[in-house]
């Protein structure tokens, strides 16, 4: 395994700049002069909340991968943030709300006082409308409006894919029925690849295994699922079943958030950072796919280039305690 150091092109502030939404000091100076910068909207979490920890791995994939951050979230959260979340962000912006007109409001005025944001992404659910319409304003990749509507609304949802032929549960009294499982991924190059299939336990998350399909064609039908629905950025999840009837699709999600999937992820694969594959497919960074994808975006896997199926366990040594340390073989 390849471990790469990744520098910061210029040195990280003691403390990062928080401003109110209209304080005059939010646009005297641009974030970050001659960098990239990612406008993650959505990465605040209060400081001891469940999401906190899944909220800094982020913020340190983007510092690990030479990325200036600005967080713009809701004022209350910003101020509940912890002392890890405040130095792994470079600048934040507090907003009463996050709403689509009120972000591409205030990101119209930075753009115009000379700010420049190179790629915009989303950490919470809710907030995934407006980065939407952020990176349409800004003209930076995302996906359509159009698309996560689709996706965030369960009867539109469910009527998409089963008309693209998909097995769905439309029954909301009927018992879920079969074997749960969660596929994980990210879009490169206008392509999704699931990294990871993980089976909900109740004590967390456990490999998916000792299923009647291979895990190719459960990434495969995940791959198939967000490609359907009009998608085409970002990270993804996306909830399936099997049955005895074959694989059913129950949830798509444009985000990781759910109990401890990051962590698991960020233990069983220590070599893929998801959120690291999004900026540098963002930036048009020309990398290698940090660790074969399970199966090639909504094609069936041809045996001869589809690797199989092999779950890493383990940090590298000295990861844990070297986290500039980029854990990737690109």
């Amino acid at each position: 395994m390849l471990q790469q150091q990744r520098h910061r092109p210029a040195a990280r502030p003691a403390a990062p700049h928080t401003t109110a939404p209209d304080t005059p000091a939010a646009v005297t100076t641009p974030a970050a002069p001659g960098g990239p910068v990612a406008l993650l909207v959505g990465a605040a979490a209060p400081h001891r909340h469940p999401g906190e920890a899944a909220a800094n791995s982020t913020l340190l994939e983007t510092w690990s991968s030479g990325v200036r951050t600005w967080v713009l979230d809701r004022a209350e959260l910003l101020a509940a943030r912890g002392p890890e979340a405040r130095l792994l962000s470079d600048e934040s912006t507090g907003l009463a709300s996050v709403h689509t007109d009120t972000c591409v409001a205030w990101a119209r005025d930075r753009h115009a006082a000379g700010h420049r944001f190179d790629l915009v992404l989303g950490l919470r659910e809710d907030v995934q409308l407006a980065v939407a319409d952020l990176a349409a304003a800004l003209h930076l990749p995302g996906n359509h409006p159009d698309a996560v509507r689709r996706v965030q609304d369960t009867g539109a949802r469910l009527t998409a894919l089963a008309a693209g032929g998909f097995l769905v549960d439309e029954d909301p009294d009927r018992a879920p029925e079969g074997t749960a499982l969660t596929a994980v991924g990210a879009f490169v190059s206008g392509r999704p690849q699931v990294f990871l299939l993980a089976a909900p336990t109740e004590n967390g998350w456990a490999p998916a295994t000792g299923l009647p399909h291979t895990p190719q064609a459960l990434a495969a039908e995940a791959a198939a699922a967000v490609l359907h629905l009009g998608l085409c950025f970002g990270v993804f999840r996306v909830d399936l079943r099997v049955t005895d009837r074959g694989i059913a699709v129950s949830d798509v999600r444009l985000t990781l958030e759910a109990p401890g999937l990051q962590a698991h992820l960020a233990r069983t694969l220590p070599c893929v950072e998801l959120f690291n594959l999004v900026y540098d497919d963002a930036l048009g960074r020309t990398a290698a796919l940090p660790a074969p994808p399970l199966a090639p975006a909504a094609r069936p896997p041809a045996p001869a280039t589809v690797p199989p199926f092999v779950l890493l366990a383990g940090e590298p040594e000295g990861a844990a305690e070297e986290p500039h340390i980029c854990r990737g073989t690109d």
